[in-house]
C-alpha cells in the first residue's frame, strides 16, 4: 500500500482534506474525486457507523485520496476494525500522555513493531499480501491534543515512537483550556497552538488541525500546519445551498460554515 498524504507530510509538502460527517458514498466519491488529499470519515462525532465505513471507503478507492478514520477513543479493537475496513490512518481523540501515545502506536502496526492482529480483509483486496509488508510504514496513527493535560504533556507525546502526526481539535481545545469555544484570538488558545506545532516540529512529525472552514485552512499554513480540513460535507452542503438560494431569489445571504 501507499500513503499519499503521509508521503507530503514526510516531505514538507502541506495537505487539504475534508470531513465527512454523513453515511453517504455519493458523497465521500464526489469530494474524493474533487482531489482533495484525505478523507477523514467521522466514527466519534459523525453520523456514521462502523457498517459505513465498509461502503464509504471502497466509495473512493481508486483515487489518490486517503481515507481515514476518527475513531471514538484510543481501543486496540477500534484501531484495529477501522484499519481492516480500509483506512489508511487513525486519528484519535482525546489523548493525554505519552503512554496512550504508545499504545495507539502499537495499535496501528503489526509485530514485532506493534501489536495490531492480522485480519487486513480490505487491505489484501487492494494490495495482496504485499500490504502485510508495507502496512506498518505506511498507516497513520495520529493523536488529538484537546485537553489541558494533553497540552501539558505534547512534548513527551510528541516524541512517541511510532507516531506521524499531532492533530488539533480547535474547539475542545477552548474547553480544555477554560476559555469561550471560538475565542480563537485568546492567548492562551494562540499559545496553546504555537506549543502543539512547536512539539510536532521537534519531534519531526506532521502536525494538523481540524478545520471547519476554508478561511481556517487557508490561514493554517501560516500557523505551521502540514494538513488541515476545509470543511465538512454537511458545511459545504450548507454554504453552497445557501449561495444558491441567495442568487436564485435576488436576497443577499450569508452562511456559516459550522460543522
Amino acid at each position: 500500500m501507499k500513503n499519499l498524504s503521509l508521503a507530503k507530510w514526510r516531505s514538507g509538502e502541506h495537505s487539504i482534506g475534508a470531513w465527512v460527517n454523513l453515511p453517504d458514498l455519493h458523497v465521500a466519491e464526489n469530494l474524493a474525486r474533487m482531489q482533495f488529499d484525505w478523507l477523514c470519515f467521522d466514527l466519534q462525532h459523525g453520523l456514521l457507523s462502523y457498517s459505513h465505513l465498509l461502503a464509504l471507503i471502497p466509495a473512493i478507492s481508486g483515487t489518490d485520496t486517503t481515507p481515514l478514520v476518527r475513531v471514538t477513543d484510543s481501543n486496540a479493537g477500534g484501531i484495529g476494525r477501522a484499519l481492516d475496513a480500509g483506512a489508511h490512518g487513525v486519528i484519535v481523540p482525546m489523548v493525554e500522555t505519552a503512554e496512550q501515545a504508545a499504545a495507539i502506536a502499537a495499535a496501528c502496526r503489526y509485530p514485532p513493531q506493534g501489536v495490531r492482529s492480522c485480519g487486513p480483509l480490505r487491505g489484501t483486496m487492494l494490495d495482496g499480501f504485499d500490504y502485510l509488508a508495507t502496512a506498518n510504514a505506511e498507516i497513520a496513527s495520529i493523536v488529538m491534543i484537546e485537553t489541558a493535560k494533553g497540552l501539558e504533556n505534547v512534548e513527551a507525546i510528541a516524541a512517541t515512537e511510532g507516531l506521524s502526526a499531532l492533530f488539533v481539535g480547535p474547539v475542545d481545545l477552548c474547553f480544555g483550556l477554560g476559555i469561550t469555544p471560538g475565542d480563537f484570538g485568546n492567548p492562551a488558545f494562540t499559545g496553546a497552538i504555537a506549543r502543539i506545532v512547536a512539539a510536532a516540529r521537534n519531534a519531526g512529525i506532521a502536525v494538523g488541525l481540524f478545520g471547519f472552514s476554508p478561511e481556517t485552512a487557508a490561514a493554517a499554513k501560516a500557523q505551521g500546519f502540514d494538513f488541515v480540513s476545509a470543511g465538512t460535507d454537511v458545511a459545504f452542503m450548507r454554504l453552497g445551498a445557501t449561495a444558491a438560494l441567495a442568487t436564485a431569489s435576488g436576497v443577499a445571504g450569508e452562511a456559516r460554515a459550522g460543522y
